[in-house]
């Protein structure tokens, strides 16, 4: 494998930016979903950015999020700017010094009606790579199980690409299905997922630049 080609395709790499686009679509989700309540007054900084009769009783719980400003429409317009501005910023900073300050653009998202879940992996992806970036790869040989470990790489990310249209199509097509396995498929897909996405990434990263 050529050195130039595995920078370009390097799994860290595109991991950070996979997931960092996940995030900001789903922020984009979320500030779409408070500009169509435009003339509503949030009663307080916690708030549902898709309008629905029992956030309990749908699958996706509303969308919750918190936002310092209680106007929808004005929240809404903010987190889409703010999740156009991260895919953008993603790609021109990802390979610059100045990319170990990424992670405050998601403390923005999160303060102005971007939700929980995307502010969470925008921040552990983008500052795990910084991290990474800056530290000295492991040089031992790699063992059988670090080798299978990185092999699930592909299959993991995959899962996260094709999860995020299929969610929303299961939802629709079978909404109280979804409902009941709602719980299960956040913590598996919304913490563990994106965790191991990185975790196979780093140890691919690490296999193959000690063989190039």
């Amino acid at each position: 494998m050529s050195k130039y080609y595995f920078k370009a395709w390097n799994p860290m790499k595109v991991s950070t930016v996979v997931l960092i686009t996940y995030t900001a679509i789903i922020g984009f989700i979320h500030g779409v979903g408070e500009i169509l309540q435009a003339g509503s007054q949030a009663t307080s900084n916690l708030i549902f950015a898709l309008d629905v009769a029992d956030p309990e009783k749908v699958w996706h719980g509303g969308l919750p999020a918190f936002t310092l400003i209680p106007d929808f429409l004005i929240s809404g317009i903010i987190t889409v700017l703010i999740s156009i501005a991260i895919i953008v910023f993603a790609n021109l900073l990802i390979e610059s010094k100045y990319f170990i300050f990424f992670p405050l653009i998601f403390i923005l998202l999160f303060l102005f009606g971007g939700g929980f879940v995307p502010p969470f992996i925008g921040i552990i992806s983008s500052t795990y790579y910084a991290i990474q970036k800056r530290s000295s790869m492991n040089t031992k040989q790699p063992t059988l199980l670090r080798k299978l470990f990185a092999k699930l790489w592909i299959y993991l990310i995959s899962a996260l690409i094709f999860w995020l249209p299929s969610s929303w199509m299961i939802g629709w097509i079978f909404p109280e299905f979804r409902l009941q396995i709602s719980s299960a498929t956040f913590i598996m897909f919304d913490i563990f997922l994106p965790i191991l996405i990185l975790a196979t990434a780093n140890t691919k990263y690490t296999i193959a630049t000690n063989t190039i």
